[in-house]
Order: structure tokens, then C-alpha cells, then sequence
């Protein structure tokens, strides 16, 4: 798809509707050719911006800042025009289907950056980190993205395994192909040898891309019985009056949830309904999705009343949720507390005048910060990267299976799949159909 249309010239907004400023990227052999047509000026220099009128026909319709690129010093190693405009809506819209009327097509997601991957004005590895640099809202996400798009390549160990496989897909091509010419063996363990290498990188990446993706999405999870102050905390942790607050238990009949912000890390926090025996059907259906929330939370904050007694309830909760990560939390400290001999070492809050939210908060953090993957490892940052390390995770897993064999066709198989398994996921692509498959989860614009 991407390749057919590369002798094409393409444009797209670059950015978000509802912008003050519209930015038109104009990409190909025909983007000055088309500025020259809009504006009527005829020469245009690399790098510099000038003041333009753009007309249709007679009717002048855009005064704006016009930025060119000469080929092959432009993001994507063409010839490129930016229309600074003015918004991002209707106008530039407009102004967009002037640029197609006179010679462009619209970009696909994402083929500004197959165009600068295919003049080699970047790695696939970069693209794909740069496009989480531009889609992240996660501050950790954004920084580890930057460090992949402008500093460390990740693919770099890869590439320095793809030798090595090549020299087994030969072998074992030419011991298939001319058994009668090629009489040498594979050297299964120095094969073996490579298989554990290649295994071991791999699974270290994958497993650190994982962790990242667990941290992009961390869940945590208020749990206790009906008015204990659940609500109560879920409020003064996301800073504002989302769940209703009130003396009446069961108040909470399904959960709610929110964003929470501190000290630079974000998750989604859950307010879930108390854990008892209901007294409604309705309410019933909300323990139940308390219940089953507790496997998805990567935190539990257990809330308990310190200044009542532990009941059963009580007790069953600490008991249902002995091996999760969890915050214990004793609630109502600044009435006559109970001796709760079960809560010792808990964490000591007012929901009333905010005693020990610092340190509950304190706590918080440190849990997420357990989970953060580690920032000196390389990491996948699409789907793709990560489907296709699996699929090469198992390959290897099945080609130890016949190592020892003397079935050589299934050997080559599987060297073959993983060599080019390697290769795409080291930005070495083996065919067009994947380049379509990375670049189509891509921004438009980018």
C-alpha cells in the first residue's frame, strides 16, 4: 500500500483540529511545484520561512507562513512544504483540498515517517519510538520514547545477531537444496548456543516493553467495607468531588474512576463499592465487580475504620487479599481509636482533616515505582514489535525441539522464520506488507 503510492506526492494536517495554527505538510517531487502555484512565488529556499498569499484562482484565501525543505535534508528525504495557517478547522481544511485539487493525494497514517524510514533519514526502531513520543501522555513513557528516537537505538544488539543467523540460513538452505554438493553438518551447538543468545535478549526486551505497558495502565484499587471512607479518600486523591459522599452504606453501588497525578507518575484509580453481603440486588452487582476487580488491581488500598473493631467482614477482606500488593490504611484517626491488633504497621489517615495523606501518597509512589520498567534496557514501544518478538520467542522454542534431529527441512524452517523474524524486528524489513502493518497505527501528519 505505502510503496505503491511512493512516486506520489502527499499532504496531510499535521495538527490537532482546533488548533490557532494549522501546519500543512506537503511531501514529494511536486511540493514546490504546487507552492508555486498557490503562491506564485518561484523560488523557494531550504529552510527558511517567508510570508506568502495563497490564492485560488483570483480569490486570495490564506495569508500565512510558508517553510520548505530541499531534498534530501527534510524529515522525510523529499521535497517539503509547511503551510503555517491559520486554525486548524475549516480553514485549513479548505486550504488542504486546494493542495489536492493542484497535484497532491492525502497521506495515509503514518507515510511521512515510511517516507523518512525509506530514504533512511531514520531507523524503524526510531519511528516507532518517536510515535510515542508524539501519542504519550505518560511523562515516564515520553522521556524512555525520546531516549529511543534521539539517543539509543534499541535494534542495535539485533542487528549484531543477524550475521550470525544468516550464516545458519545459508548452511542449512544449501544442505536442503545440494545435499549431494554440501556435505558439511550443522553445528547444532553452536546453534543451540546462538538460540539461548538470541532467546535471552529477546526476552529481556520483551519482558522490560511489558513492564512499561503494565505502568502505562496500573491500576489501583480502593477496596473496604460500605462507609469506611473509601469515597471519602477516592475524592482527595484525584483532587475533586467524583464519588458521592455519604453516611448511608452501600452509597457506592458500581465503581468509578479517575486519574491520579503525583510526583510525576499517573494511574487509574478505582473507587469500588464496599465488600459485604448486600441488601439489594443493585448493590450486589456492584460487590461483585469489586470482587473481580481484584485480580485486574495492581495496588490495593485497603480502607478500614480504626476507630470501630475488626468484624468478620473486616477480616475476610484482609484474608481475600493476603497475596496482592497492598496498602493497609486505618481511616478516622483523629477519633478514640480500637484496638485492631490485625492492623498493626497500617497506615494512619484523616479523610476529615487530611492527616497522613502525605504518607499514604508516599507509599503509593513507591509501589509504582517498583513496577517501572527499567530505562537502561532497550524496549518495544508498538504492538507490532512486541507480537513479533513473541512469535520469535516461540520459534526458538520449537527449533531447540529438533536440534538433535536429522530433519534438516523443518531446521531450515525455523532458522529461516527466525532470521527473518530478526530482520524486520531490527528494522530490516523483509516485505512491503509489513511496512504497512507498522506505519498504519501511526499519527496522520506524521
Amino acid at each position: 500500500m505505502y510503496f505503491d503510492r511512493i512516486n506520489s506526492t502527499i499532504c496531510a494536517l499535521a495538527t490537532a483540529k482546533g488548533s490557532s495554527i494549522g501546519i500543512i505538510r506537503v511531501s514529494g517531487t511536486k511540493a514546490f511545484e504546487i507552492a508555486s502555484t498557490l503562491t506564485g512565488r518561484t523560488k523557494f529556499e531550504h529552510r527558511k520561512a517567508d510570508f506568502v498569499k495563497i490564492s485560488d484562482g483570483e480569490k486570495i484565501v490564506e495569508k500565512c507562513l510558508i517553510l520548505t525543505f530541499h531534498a534530501p535534508f527534510s524529515f522525510t528525504g523529499e521535497d517539503v512544504t509547511e503551510f503555517h495557517v491559520h486554525g486548524a478547522a475549516e480553514n485549513a481544511e479548505q486550504i488542504l483540498a486546494l493542495i489536492v485539487r493542484n497535484g497532491a493525494i492525502p497521506a495515509l497514517k503514518g507515510e511521512f515517517s515510511f517516507r523518512a524510514v525509506i530514504n533512511s533519514k531514520m531507523s524503524v526502531d526510531e519511528a516507532l519510538a518517536l510515535n510515542t513520543v508524539i501519542t504519550s501522555e505518560n511523562p515516564y513513557a515520553t522521556e524512555l520514547s525520546r531516549k529511543a528516537a534521539f539517543e539509543k537505538n534499541t535494534v542495535d544488539r539485533l542487528k549484531e545477531l543477524i550475521p550470525e543467523w544468516e550464516y545458519f540460513h545459508t548452511l542449512a538452505t544449501a544442505v536442503v537444496d545440494f545435499p549431494d554438493q554440501v556435505s558439511t553438518d550443522i553445528d547444532s551447538e553452536k546453534l543451540s548456543d546462538l538460540i539461548n543468545r538470541t532467546k535471552v535478549y529477546i526476552h529481556k526486551v520483551f519482558l522490560n516493553s511489558k513492564a512499561l505497558e503494565k505502568f502505562l495502565d496500573y491500576q489501583i484499587i480502593i477496596l473496604g467495607k460500605p462507609n469506611v471512607g473509601k469515597s471519602s479518600l477516592f475524592n482527595i486523591l484525584v483532587g475533586q468531588e467524583r464519588a458521592i459522599v455519604a453516611d448511608i452504606p452501600g452509597t457506592t453501588r458500581d465503581y468509578i474512576s479517575e486519574t491520579f497525578y503525583t510526583k510525576g507518575f499517573q494511574a487509574n484509580l478505582i473507587d469500588s463499592a464496599g465488600l459485604r453481603i448486600a441488601d439489594s440486588e443493585v448493590e450486589a452487582k456492584g460487590i461483585e465487580k469489586s470482587r473481580n476487580l481484584l485480580a485486574k488491581g495492581d495496588l490495593l488500598i485497603l480502607v478500614f475504620d480504626g476507630s470501630k473493631p475488626l468484624d468478620g467482614e473486616d477480616r475476610e477482606i484482609l484474608r481475600e487479599t493476603r497475596i496482592k500488593s497492598r496498602l493497609i490504611v486505618k481511616n478516622k484517626c483523629d477519633s478514640a481509636q480500637a484496638e485492631n491488633p490485625e492492623l498493626m504497621g497500617a497506615i494512619e489517615i484523616s479523610c476529615k482533616n487530611g492527616n497522613g495523606i502525605r504518607t499514604l501518597t508516599d507509599k503509593i509512589c513507591e509501589n509504582i515505582e517498583k513496577s517501572m520498567p527499567d530505562k537502561n534496557e532497550a524496549i518495544f514501544f508498538s504492538d507490532w514489535q512486541k507480537k513479533k518478538a513473541e512469535e520469535i520467542l516461540d520459534k526458538l522454542e520449537e527449533l531447540k525441539l529438533y536440534l538433535d534431529s536429522d530433519q534438516i527441512e523443518i531446521i531450515l524452517f525455523f532458522v529461516s522464520e527466525i532470521f527473518n523474524g530478526i530482520r524486520d524486528l531490527a528494522g530490516d524489513l523483509t516485505s512491503h506488507d509489513v511496512y504497512d502493518k507498522i506505519f498504519g497505527g501511526f499519527c496522520l501528519g506524521k
